[in-house]
């Protein structure tokens, strides 16, 4: 339908709280630790009339018009909809419907206005765009600032496994569309028959026909997920978050923000998603919503911003040689910083005076020690920590509140002390930097550690 979308930022949500929360999304975003959901709501662009519309209602329009239908008053013209009633009344097969709907949407590629909302949220730094719309129109936006991207797409009637990105070395915003694209028609998904024969698929026990491990895993290195345009009345959505969340459900933090003008979801709706993926809702529109996130990721980088409002559960103090051991410990903190914690190393140590008082100090001070582990560990040139080594492992006691886990970065043979902690992860003691198992040891490990960190307030 559509919307008028003048408004004045910040007019909806804006107290303090929504503030926090803009700014601990902005922040997320900006160290790449964020997923970008798009529902058709959030693909608007301008129609004939001069007013802002998704681009699947025009599609969906298309279709009405050029098949003579004649809709009730009651009757939603979705796109979803009127290619499932064009089917149930053998107007259309599913090939040409496909057909149509790349005509319509080939025919929209280099004329259709985009919202400008569209172009705000490209300009920030999202790691993963997830798009279920035909449409892949994000891409252009990508390309007139010459940004560079890794787009792919499921495609309905050929799936295949050919998904190899590699989120640790290659640093591209990933725009996947979930449900196909125009631009290969066969892999569109469009009837409500076509959605439930999908959620079949990617459910089934043929693993060709799953959606990429590679992308579903990276949801729980990624985990702050924002849901834009959807509309959560609509049955296929809680059986697709099921499928995406499978694994990840403890790991991820969703929020939704809704089309300007859209009834908001029924009390039993949201209890659904509240509880089974912690789906917070804001009654923030999309619109203002974008506004006030561009704006707050823009003044991070201004001295008279304030660090991260997330308050930390943890402090953490991470030992290694910051010399030899640099590129792992670099890769280990992208995700590290995911936790709800506060990291410090040796380098936080400058102008605070005597190293071992300092040290000291930070035994009293952090919950958890990591000391990341290689034979440049053990060089007492560059780990001033080396000498309080026995004491720091005589202090762990994970159930009193400090835990001491040792992370194996490298092939090392482990004496005492450290060889008699059962902390040590990997649990099998295989190193992690190099291996095949590499994203999976650091996985699970920044999992463990999340779980641990929730339940301090406990001890």
């Amino acid at each position: 339908m559509p919307t008028e979308t003048n408004h004045v930022a910040g007019s909806s949500g804006s107290n303090d709280n929504n503030k926090e929360i803009f700014q601990t999304i902005a922040r997320k975003v900006k160290d790449g630790m964020a997923v970008l959901f798009l529902g058709p709501g959030a693909v608007v662009v301008k129609d004939d009339k001069g007013n802002w519309t998704p681009l699947t209602d025009l599609c969906a329009a298309f279709l009405v018009n050029k098949y003579k239908l004649q809709l009730a008053e009651n009757e939603e013209c979705s796109l979803p909809y009127v290619a499932s009633l064009l089917r149930v009344r053998n107007l259309s097969t599913d090939n040409v419907l496909q057909e149509d709907v790349a005509q319509f949407y080939n025919s929209q590629a280099n004329k259709c206005e985009l919202h400008p909302a569209l172009e705000q949220l490209i300009d920030l730094r999202f790691r993963i765009i997830i798009n279920t719309t035909p449409d892949n129109f994000v891409t252009r936006l990508y390309d007139e600032v010459a940004a560079p991207y890794h787009a792919d797409f499921y495609n309905y009637y050929k799936p295949g496994s050919a998904f190899t990105f590699d989120f640790e070395k290659d640093p591209r915003v990933v725009v996947y569309n979930l449900l196909g694209t125009y631009k290969k028609p066969e892999s569109l998904v469009l009837t409500y028959k076509h959605q439930l024969n999908y959620i079949k698929k990617i459910v089934g026990e043929q693993q060709n026909e799953r959606l990429p491990d590679v992308l579903t895993n990276a949801f729980k290195d990624f985990r702050y997920h924002l849901f834009l345009g959807f509309d959560f009345e609509d049955w296929n959505l809680r059986l697709l978050l099921d499928t995406l969340y499978k694994n990840v459900r403890e790991n991820i933090q969703p929020y939704s923000y809704p089309l300007k003008g859209e009834p908001e979801a029924d009390s039993e709706t949201k209890v659904f998603f509240q509880g089974e993926f912690g789906m917070q809702f804001s009654a923030t529109d999309l619109y203002t919503f974008v506004d006030q996130l561009a704006q707050e990721y823009n003044n991070l980088d201004s001295p008279n911003t304030s660090a991260p409002t997330e308050k930390p559960k943890a402090e953490v103090l991470i030992l290694h040689n910051e010399v030899a051991d640099k590129d792992a410990y670099d890769l280990l903190i992208k995700h590290l910083r995911n936790l709800p914690a506060r990291f410090y190393t040796f380098a936080d140590a400058t102008g605070k005076g005597d190293m071992q008082t300092w040290l000291n100090d930070m035994l009293q001070r952090c919950q958890v020690v990591l000391p990341l582990l290689s034979v440049d560990f053990f060089d007492d040139q560059n780990n001033p920590a080396l000498p309080l080594l026995e004491d720091i492992v005589n202090r762990n006691n994970p159930r009193k509140g400090f835990l001491v886990m040792p992370l194996l970065l490298k092939p090392l043979t482990l004496d005492l002390p450290l060889s008699r902690l059962g902390t040590i992860r990997p649990p099998d003691r295989t190193p992690m930097m190099g291996s095949a198992s590499e994203s999976t040891y650091i996985s699970e490990t920044v999992d463990s550690l999340r779980k641990y960190i929730e339940n301090l307030a406990r001890t």
